[in-house]
């Protein structure tokens, strides 16, 4: 259910053939998922539970501006896309499912079949468009703009 709700672009089969490499991992309550700058090697979508998303600036401000992050919801997909350590880290808000996709198994779809590439960045680019206009409607706004 939490693949056909992250990957909608994908056909059946290719939903499918996620779901026979991706791995169940349960959190406890307060456990870490993901740590702000730790490399994320794979893809991870949330298939049950909640996670609240923190982030530490500069000068040690932490602040949860992001979320919290439910069924359906892709994690990891900044440092899939970029190579790049996670920008903030995600804490399991009670028990928590998530399902690992290894980052191999999805390079190898892509080597198999281009159209499957498109679709499946289709839907994660879709994913990260709704993250970021989420935290533009959470961001301060800071000073009145005048004139």
């Amino acid at each position: 259910m939490a693949l056909e709700q992250s990957f909608r672009n994908l056909t059946d089969e290719e939903r499918d053939a996620l779901m026979q490499v991706a791995v169940g991992h349960s959190f406890g309550s307060g456990d870490t998922v993901i740590n702000q700058g730790g490399r994320v090697e794979n893809l991870m979508v949330v298939a049950q539970g909640m996670l609240r998303v923190t982030h530490v600036f500069a000068g040690g401000h932490l602040s949860e501006f992001v979320g919290p992050l439910g069924p359906g919801d892709v994690v990891g997909e900044m440092s899939f896309v970029d190579g790049r350590g996670a920008s903030a880290t995600l804490i399991a808000d009670g028990d928590t499912e998530v399902l690992i996709i290894p980052r191999t198994a999805i390079e190898v779809l892509m080597a198999e079949n281009a159209t499957f590439a498109g679709r499946f960045y289709k839907d994660l680019f879709l994913h990260l468009s709704r993250r970021l206009r989420a935290t533009n409607l959470r961001a301060d706004p800071g000073p009145l703009a005048t004139g």
